[in-house]
């Protein structure tokens, strides 16, 4: 006997169930296989979420059960509100659990043989349920405090290439991009590879973040990867990286991979170093992110999860401004991780007490596509994270990250680029060095700039 009309309610809306406070919102595009009837399917996936199995329907709690509350075929959307006393709160200190939201919402559902799609694009957190869960421990005002600013772009650089270099190369790639920008990341593959042991490595970088503070007379940072399998593992890359920086400890940030590490590894760092900014990087999350992919969940909520999670930054898309996949519908993303109050796709958040996460901007930036970027975001409140675009430059990463600087200049003057670029020879040079961006941007730009500028 099917007894799965029991996860439905039409007659519930999304004012109410926020009102009560009591339900995780969740949207979903769902498309069933053919043959298989549109509000049926969603019951199921209801069901799944809450009781589970089909022989459990007819018995069991109904105020535990998730109900579908919104069912549009036409649209393929289903939302579902899911009690909040389903999800898992620690035993040691009674935090929430970002493994176990994960767990209900994208968990056995996804492989329900049903469906062709069952993507979650959007969900809401009520504030009671909100609160147990870390946040970020630090903010970008931290790191524009010790730069001695109140705003505006940290310019930032991945140091490439990805793979190949030793501890020597790489510390002279970190001292050069350094001289003209204010922050160096490692990029998510380098670790601790035969090539470049982590503990030789992290000391000669240190050793160059020193020399360049003391030739600019300016405050310098170095984001540390740490991600790994092992939670001791993360403990101990952190503290190793803490001991060769030094007096210089505090400008230190660390990088751990959310999406391939996972939560644990997010919460581990989160906890073990609060004083210190900490990078949701996201490699590989298109395999489930990308609007090609059918089931999982979409960027915007990965970004959503990485705020609760406790990242003080978050790798965000670039709105197609960038060599990595993106769009227009990424700039929710920026405002959800750094705004108190912000509209997703379907639902809006008040995130009350929990502190802003800053949007990380990576994937194929260079000086030419920034000014556009920072017009469609309406700011320049973020951290860069280039690499080809500041060490692809001509002239090298010291005067590739100058044209970074310089680019946010442009914006800020709202001054024409060709124009700003006469008086700027680093920004100039981008035109050279990016010549199918320049193309692309700026047309004209061969014959309005100097040849030998």
């Amino acid at each position: 006997m099917d007894h799965t009309d029991r996860y439905i309610n039409l007659s519930l809306t999304d004012a109410a169930l926020i009102e009560q406070g009591n339900h995780v919102l969740a949207a979903y595009d769902l498309q069933p296989k053919a043959g298989h009837d549109f509000q049926t399917t969603a019951r199921y996936f209801a069901a799944d979420i809450s009781a589970g199995t089909l022989e459990t329907h007819a018995s069991g709690s109904r105020e535990y059960d998730a109900v579908v509350y919104e069912a549009l075929a036409l649209e393929g959307l289903v939302k579902i509100a899911i009690p909040v006393e389903l999800f898992d709160r620690n035993v040691s200190d009674g935090s929430g659990s970002i493994s176990n939201l994960l767990n209900l919402c994208v968990g056995n559902n996804q492989g329900m043989g049903d469906i062709i799609s069952a993507k979650l694009h959007d969900f809401f957190i009520p504030p009671d349920y909100l609160k147990i869960f870390d946040g970020p421990a630090t903010s970008i005002n931290q790191l524009w405090q010790q730069l001695g600013r109140c705003d505006g772009l940290i310019v930032g650089g991945i140091l490439k290439p990805k793979l190949g270099m030793g501890p020597e190369e790489m510390a002279e790639a970190a001292y050069q991009f350094w001289l003209g920008g204010d922050m160096v990341d490692h990029d998510a593959a380098q670790g601790n590879q035969r090539f470049a042991p982590f503990e030789e490595s992290i000391q000669q970088i240190a050793d160059a973040m020193q020399r360049s503070q003391q030739e600019t007379g300016e405050a310098k940072f170095f984001s540390v990867n740490i991600t790994a399998d092992d939670h001791h593992e993360i403990l101990a890359r952190g503290e190793i990286a803490l001991k060769a920086f030094g007096e210089n400890a505090s400008h230190v940030a660390f990088v751990v991979n959310g999406y391939l590490a996972g939560p644990s590894a997010v919460t581990t760092a989160r906890r073990a170093f609060p004083d210190h900014f900490l990078q949701f990087h996201r490699a590989g999350h298109a395999a489930v992110t990308s609007p090609q992919s059918t089931r999982g969940y979409s960027a915007f909520v990965l970004a959503k999860i990485a705020r609760m999670s406790g990242a003080s930054g978050i790798h965000t898309g670039t709105m197609g401004f960038g060599t990595l996949e993106g769009h227009e519908v990424d700039r929710p993303i920026a405002c959800m991780i750094a705004q108190d109050s912000a509209k997703g796709p379907f639902f809006q958040q008040e995130w009350g007490e929990m502190p802003r996460s800053a949007a990380i901007l990576s994937g194929g930036m260079n000086a030419l596509r920034l000014p556009g970027f920072f017009e469609n975001l309406g700011h320049s409140n973020l951290i860069l994270a280039a690499g080809g675009g500041a060490f692809g430059h001509i002239d090298g990463p010291t005067a590739g990250a100058l044209s970074l600087r310089q680019a946010e200049a442009c914006w800020l003057e709202r001054a024409d680029p060709i124009s700003f670029a006469r008086e700027h020879t680093e920004f100039a040079h981008a035109f050279v060095s990016f010549q199918t961006d320049a193309d692309i941007i700026h047309p004209g730009w061969r014959r309005a700039l100097p040849a030998d500028q």
